[in-house]
């Protein structure tokens, strides 16, 4: 990945002299400026951007307008004198995607005067910010800052991580991986991930010593160009015994159908804290003591595809948000299936550990919704532990707590500290997951002598039909 460098870049500010044959009616010396503002990578208008007009030959004492853009990127400026002016523009926008607006001088002369203004096109903000790059590359660039939540001050050094799934086809087979890629803030908090996957989806954070943001998931299109502004609390951090994140963030709002009506009893949840609650019959939610910064909000309800939104969250400022399913899931007809439990022990199990009040636990419905490919990327959201990478494409779970594996526990049968998670175990046998952090919440029947914690899994079929133990 390259480096974040200067993200500046001048805007083209296109200035036309419209109609130089002037009406000669009225008063010649003043004319209307009129144009627009347009966002060339979003192919849309730029709303309320504010249009500035500046007098080229005195600036202290000249003529000086200012105007912002309507609904649909226009402007217009009434009572202009003819004459040279410096005309630029602002907008949000453009901190965003880390540009700064050129400043371009323009003859104002024909009534009316066109001025448009334009930020560049997806493939100009790539070459500048990421170099040049090969014919029909459809790489993409995240492009963005990390700051304190609530103060806003940048970060430097933050570190920036994506990682994404990517499925291969070679002599060996299907092969799965999950590669990643890491940045660091620059002196303003802003950082470019250059060249990643066009068309997918990437999980996104952020951390800055021992604390960090969640895991957010951005979708990038082909050779796009997505901004993403991330915040970090630096009292909140990772590695705390207690597990789940807490603090005094809240966040309420209405779920609603993709029509926009609201909807009774879908489940919302921040996975971070492990807070989770039901909207009521109005379809409003409320979230409380949540740790502050950005963090994935996930909400679900009965046939409708799950989603995620990342919400920046505020110590001193609770978050109004409204959440809004996408589309329904596709509903198959109704069978009727008849059987009897066979993990009911293992689930008892599962919950009296819940009960303790220690580790963080992944439930049946956690394990349904994140559809894993592999058993370790079950783990890839659960704060206090993070999957890599080996050289030979193993994913180990490691706790952030000094880069030490914890002991892996199946249905009751210990692993060596030389077996994986996936080794030890298949995604799809996998029925419910407690993950003890640290020696000092992880149950005695459970501890390892790594002293650093455990990984507990239940599977769908329980211990009697294990197979040989590794």
């Amino acid at each position: 990945m390259r480096a974040s460098r200067s993200l500046a870049l001048c805007i083209a500010v296109i200035a036309t002299a419209a109609g130089r044959a002037l009406a000669q009616n009225g008063d010649t010396t003043r004319v209307t400026v009129i144009g627009t503002v347009r966002d060339s990578i979003a192919n849309a208008p730029l709303v309320a951007a504010v249009v500035q007009l500046a007098s080229a030959t005195d600036l202290v004492h000249g003529a000086t307008f200012t105007v912002d853009s309507d609904s649909s990127g226009a402007f217009r400026i009434a009572n202009v004198p003819r004459g040279d002016y410096l005309a630029t523009f602002y907008h949000n926008r453009l901190d965003e995607l880390g540009l700064v607006a050129g400043v371009r001088r323009v003859r104002v002369d024909g009534d009316p005067a066109t001025l448009n203004f334009a930020i560049p096109g997806r493939s100009t903000v790539r070459t500048a910010l990421c170099g040049a790059r090969d014919r029909g590359d459809s790489s993409a660039l995240v492009v963005g800052t990390v700051r304190r939540v609530d103060r806003l001050d940048p970060i430097q050094g933050a570190i920036v991580t994506a990682q994404w799934y990517e499925i291969t086809f070679g002599s060996k087979g299907l092969v799965r991986s999950t590669p990643v890629a890491r940045v660091s803030t620059d002196s303003s908090g802003r950082f470019l991930l250059c060249g990643l996957p066009g068309d997918a989806g990437v999980q996104l954070w952020a951390t800055s010593g021992r604390a960090a943001t969640g895991e957010i998931h951005v979708e990038l299109p082909p050779a796009g160009v997505v901004p993403v502004a991330l915040a970090i609390d630096p009292a909140d951090t990772l590695g705390e015994a207690s597990g789940a994140r807490h603090g005094s963030a809240r966040v309420s709002g209405f779920v609603r159908l993709p029509g926009g009506a609201p909807i009774a009893g879908a489940r919302v949840r921040l996975r971070e804290a492990d807070r989770e609650t039901v909207t009521d019959d109005v379809g409003h939610y409320a979230l409380v003591d949540l740790p502050a910064g950005t963090f994935s909000l996930e909400a679900r309800a009965v046939g409708f595809v799950p989603i995620a939104r990342a919400v920046t969250l505020s110590a001193t400022q609770p978050l109004l948000f409204d959440v809004r399913f996408d589309s329904a899931a596709r509903i198959l007809p109704e069978v009727e299936v008849r059987g009897k439990v066979v993990f009911d022990r293992s689930m008892q199990e599962f919950e009296a550990a819940k009960k303790r009040g220690f580790g963080y636990f992944l439930s049946p419905e956690d394990i349904e919704r994140r559809n894993a490919f592999d058993a370790a990327d079950l783990l890839r959201m659960v704060p206090g532990v993070r999957v890599v990478e080996s050289s030979f494409g193993q994913s180990r779970v490691v706790s952030t707590r000094g880069g030490c594996s914890p002991t892996i526990v199946v249905d009751g049968m210990r692993f060596d500290n030389q077996t994986t998670l996936d080794e030890a175990v298949s995604a799809s046998d996998i029925a419910a997951i407690a993950v003890y952090r640290s020696s000092a919440e992880t149950p005695v029947e459970y501890q390892g002598f790594s002293g650093c914690g455990a990984i507990v899994v239940w599977t769908k079929h329980g211990p009697a039909r294990k197979g040989r133990r590794r």
